[in-house]
């Protein structure tokens, strides 16, 4: 394998999110810090306590222009024992010890008048204890814009927030993170420069999009881009039932990608749609992605079907809670033929948890879950992967889509990628504060044997974070 190659596989290893504490919102601080509501502090009647003193603050005597200020720290340390099953880059080493990552964001959001809003957030990660390279674009950012945008209001007198024009350095979050995520896990979250026109009805949210990812670079003000652009559309239905539709179509422009280590230009179409409930009790998605489109003289054909569904019993001690997850992603079929149907996912979070660099490519898996809250802040999950590639004529991808294996020139007719064992927990101590931790093993399967050192893997990782 390439020494570039086995670099940006570490990289993505990484390139991770929180499988269950993202989907939870806990008051008023939101994964995407624009979204933060603290609008009932923007009242006389109100005695502001701790942080809340930094939220709305007024302007004008009128009351219309207010700036907030908002921030988090996190420290994260991870151990690592046979990283990518043991296959390293020609010059690293197996660390021992663990690394401690460090990420200090901070931002501000003015309220000039009802028609106008701008926000800004600045970034800071770093990494100490690792004895390899520095691992580019995710882990650190000396101190970077992390976002910078312009809300142009355009709605009717009264309701001027229901149409908006977004123009600079912003996140996106659409859905459950198939397809485009803010990436929570790594150091360095990922932003767009673009334009974004958001409209809130009634009942449905939608948002058209046209921008081009952000690459983060170790130093100061030193950002650059890729050689990747989106557009297209999300729009969210039913937000007021209990069961929601949200109905997609996005496009991406590379030149960066490689399929079975075959580098090109593409146009790729992704047109998608998710049925979901997320209940007390019931928990429930199903996801469907079909692509089309060009990539050099082949035609795409190519598709993603996932779904999860997971039942609480509030009645019951503990609140146990059982589910089952499950996707079939398709792979190229044939080398040789006029198609290429390997899936892309973009830019998305992790689908198979944090201890391999798997990206929903070529991929089928199963995942039963059980979980127990023996408290009301504290949240204890046990997950069971089974990964398997679905077409043997194609290879496995990092979530950022590097080809990790076969290494060229390896070959396997095996399917099986391996079994993965997850421990996950949380404790939620409040609004601001929360403590998370997450173990895995995994062992290796035919594939992985067949195509490198093949060794089992153990993950740990814990969290503190500080959100205010």
């Amino acid at each position: 394998m390439r020494q570039s190659h086995l670099k940006l596989l570490l990289l993505s290893l990484v390139v991770l999110g929180i499988p269950i504490a993202s989907n939870a919102q806990f008051g008023p601080i939101h994964q995407l810090r624009y979204n933060d509501d603290f609008s009932y502090l923007n009242q006389d009647t109100i005695v502001k306590k701790g942080t809340e003193k930094f939220k709305y603050i007024p302007l004008s005597k009128s009351g219309q222009a207010t700036i907030s200020f908002g921030g988090e720290i996190r420290e994260w340390f991870e151990l690592r024992h046979n990283s990518n099953f043991g296959d390293l880059p020609p010059g690293h080493v197996q660390d021992p010890n663990g690394v401690l990552q460090h990420r200090l964001m901070l931002h501000m959001d003015v309220h000039i008048s009802k028609r106008l809003r701008v926000f800004t957030q600045l970034n800071n990660t770093l990494e100490f204890g690792n004895p390899n390279p520095q691992i580019p674009e995710i882990i650190e950012d000396g101190l970077g814009l992390h976002q910078a945008f312009v809300d142009l209001n355009i709605g009717q007198v009264g309701n001027e927030n229901k149409n908006r024009i977004r123009l600079g350095r912003q996140e996106y979050d659409f859905g459950n993170g198939l397809v485009v995520s803010a990436r929570e896990g790594p150091n360095n979250r990922l932003p767009f420069d673009g334009i974004t026109y958001l409209q809130q009805g009634a009942n449905y949210d939608l948002q058209v999009l046209a921008a081009t990812p952000v690459i983060i670079h170790p130093h100061v003000f030193d950002n650059t881009h890729t050689q990747e652009a989106i557009w297209g559309a999300y729009s969210s239905f039913k937000k007021n039932k209990k069961n929601h539709l949200d109905l997609y179509y996005l496009g991406l422009y590379s030149e960066r990608r490689a399929y079975n280590y075959q580098s090109g230009n593409q146009t790729r179409h992704t047109f998608g749609g998710r049925l979901w409930q997320h209940g007390q009790s019931l928990f429930y998605e199903a996801e469907m992605m079909y692509q089309t489109g060009k990539f050099n003289a082949l035609n795409i054909n190519a598709f993603n079907f996932t779904g999860e569904i997971r039942h609480v019993f509030t009645t019951l001690p503990w609140k146990p809670m059982v589910g089952l997850g499950a996707s079939y992603v398709s792979g190229d079929y044939d080398n040789n033929d006029t198609q290429l149907n390997t899936y892309d996912p973009l830019y998305p979070k992790p689908v198979y948890g944090l201890a391999i660099p798997q990206g929903p490519s070529n991929i089928a898996h199963l995942r039963p879950t059980f979980g127990l809250q023996p408290i009301e802040k504290l949240f204890i999950n046990f997950r069971w992967y089974w990964l398997s590639r679905t077409s043997t004529k194609d290879g496995t991808y990092t979530p950022g889509m590097t080809q990790v294996r076969p290494m060229p020139g390896a070959t396997s007719d095996s399917y099986p990628i391996g079994t993965q064992y997850g421990l996950d927990i949380f404790f939620i101590a409040n609004n601001n504060l929360s403590f998370l931790t997450f173990m895995s093993y995994v062992e290796a399967g035919k594939y992985i044997q067949a195509t490198g050192a093949g060794k089992n893997v153990f993950f740990l990782a814990t969290t503190i974070q500080y959100k205010f």
